[in-house]
């Protein structure tokens, strides 16, 4: 069934953009079992507890209870100018700490070079919600999205980092790039970017909850990560249909 799903959100891509640039795209249709060993070399471990990080039932599991961070290389990289996208889905089930932890972000060869990093927090939020939020590149978070999320209900992050100007922009389900987005304000350098992570973030005070993610895309365009709507009726009914049945998985 999930295969059949993604056969259609394919061929949405295709009929939404032609000259698509996907960099990397990942919905996780491993076997249960550790990431490093079950995606055959995709998904690396670049520091915490090896083999932590695990898919169940075609989704990642990330929590604040371990430490393992995982990444793998984005196509045509590194890239030192230009803007890079990346969506993900999640669905939180234990709320993060009120500083939050980041649990995705951009990378460069090193295992500490982090850039564009996508917060969970509860600062602002109300009792029994989340929010997401981002920073640059440093410690905490440094933009929150305003819109209070429920633990069990699937959302989608988009990210966008500028890679020369060092900047970076959120939305959350968003269906066009002029949606109500937030942006990060830390100052850091620019790093060459290489390829994508996934963070979990065991600290005392600063966890980032537990969550499932899924269909994970990073491309050049925002379109690409979240075709709009409008341009091609077979793209949007693709993608439409992949998202929707996602998100009653993950709820």
């Amino acid at each position: 069934m999930k295969k059949a799903i993604w056969v259609i959100a394919f061929l949405g891509l295709i009929g939404t953009k032609a000259s698509a640039t996907i960099l990397f795209s990942d919905s996780f249709s491993y076997a249960d079992g550790a990431i490093t060993a079950v995606s055959g070399g995709v998904w690396t471990n670049h520091s915490g507890t090896a083999n932590q990080v695990d898919v169940q039932s075609g989704m990642v599991n990330l929590t604040s209870a371990e430490s393992e961070d995982v990444s793998t290389g984005i196509s045509g990289g590194p890239y030192a100018t230009g803007l890079l996208y990346f969506s993900l889905g999640v669905n939180f089930s234990a709320l993060p700490t009120l500083g939050g932890g980041y649990f995705a972000h951009f990378k460069d060869a090193t295992a500490t070079g982090f850039r564009a990093r996508l917060f969970a927090t509860t600062n602002g939020a109300a009792a029994g919600f989340y929010r997401l939020g981002i920073n640059n590149g440093s410690t905490p978070v440094s933009a929150i999205y305003s819109t209070d999320l429920a633990l069990g209900t699937y959302h989608t992050a988009v990210v966008r980092y500028d890679v020369g100007a060092v900047a970076t922009t959120l939305w959350v389900d968003p269906l066009l790039e002029t949606d109500p987005s937030v942006s990060a304000s830390d100052v850091v350098t620019s790093l060459q970017i290489s390829g994508i992570a996934l963070r979990q973030s065991i600290a005392s005070g600063a966890g980032m909850g537990t969550l499932k993610a899924d269909n994970l895309v990073v491309a050049t365009t925002f379109a690409e990560v979240v075709p709009e709507p409008g341009l091609l009726p077979l793209g949007a009914l693709g993608l439409l249909i992949a998202k929707f049945v996602h998100r009653r998985r993950l709820t």
